[in-house]
C-alpha cells in the first residue's frame, strides 16, 4: 500500500492505517504506538524501551491529528509506557473542541490540597480523586478511598442531618466527566472500587461508586 492511500485511509479514520504512519514516523527514536477510536474520543498509547518524552509525544500526536482533520474526533487520550507494561508511565488528554490540555501527574507527583472559599484547609475529595484516578491501580484503590472515607467521619454534621445515596458507574474516558458533575450537585463519595475489562491491548477501567448527599430532616412539630 502506498504512502498516499494510507494517508487517505487515516484521513477516514482508519485506525491501523494511523498506527502504519506514525510507526513509520516514530520508528528512529524507538517508539511503537497503538491507536483505538470510540465515539468521539481517540486513544494513542507510546511504548519504548524507556519512557517515551511527554512532552515530544503529546506534540508530536496534536500535529499528526491536526493534519488528518478528523472531524468526529472530540477528545484525544495520549499515553506513555515502557514496552510490556500494563500501565502507563503517564496519560493526558486533550479537548480538542475547547482547545483544553489536561495532565494527568505520575504516581510520584506532589498533590496540592485544595482549599475552598467556604472551608479552608478542607479536602476537595473528588478533585483528589481526578488527580490520582489515572495511575492508581486496583490494588491500592481500596486503600487510598479508605483515607478519602475516614476524612469524612471526622467533619462534624448537624443532627438534624440525614443521607440520601446513589450508585454510579463510569469507564476511564468519562470518569472525569462524571465525578465532576455528581460534585457539583453536592454529592460526596463513600466508597468504590476499579476494575479492567478487556484483552491486554484494549484493556479499561471500570468504577462503581457509592454516593451520598447531606439533606436536612424535617423538624417535629409538637
Amino acid at each position: 500500500m502506498t504512502a498516499t492511500n494510507l494517508l487517505d485511509q487515516a484521513k477516514q479514520g482508519d485506525t491501523q492505517a494511523i498506527v502504519s504512519l506514525m510507526n513509520k514516523a516514530l520508528e528512529p527514536k524507538g517508539i511503537t504506538v497503538q491507536v483505538s477510536i470510540k465515539n468521539d474520543s481517540l486513544t494513542i498509547t507510546a511504548e519504548a524501551k524507556e519512557v517515551p518524552e511527554q512532552s515530544f509525544f503529546v506534540d508530536y500526536v496534536q500535529k499528526s491529528i491536526a493534519k488528518l482533520n478528523l472531524a468526529r474526533i472530540k477528545f484525544l487520550y495520549i499515553r506513555g509506557q515502557v514496552n510490556g507494561s500494563k500501565f502507563p508511565a503517564w496519560r493526558q488528554t486533550i479537548n480538542l473542541k475547547e482547545h483544553e490540555v489536561l495532565a494527568t501527574p505520575i504516581i510520584n507527583a506532589q498533590i496540592s490540597s485544595v482549599n475552598s472559599k467556604d472551608k479552608t484547609n478542607q479536602f476537595n475529595i473528588f478533585n483528589i480523586l481526578v488527580q490520582f484516578r489515572e495511575v492508581i491501580n486496583t490494588v491500592f484503590l481500596g486503600g487510598i478511598l479508605g483515607i478519602l472515607v475516614f476524612n469524612l467521619w471526622w467533619q462534624r454534621q448537624p443532627k438534624n442531618l440525614q443521607y440520601e445515596y446513589k450508585i454510579e458507574s463510569f469507564d476511564d474516558i468519562v470518569f472525569d466527566i462524571g465525578i465532576n458533575k455528581l460534585g457539583d450537585e453536592g454529592w460526596e463519595l463513600v466508597f468504590a472500587r476499579r476494575a479492567l475489562t478487556g484483552e491486554e491491548y484494549s484493556r479499561k477501567g471500570i468504577y462503581e461508586c457509592i454516593f451520598r448527599r447531606a439533606k436536612l430532616k424535617e423538624s417535629n412539630q409538637q
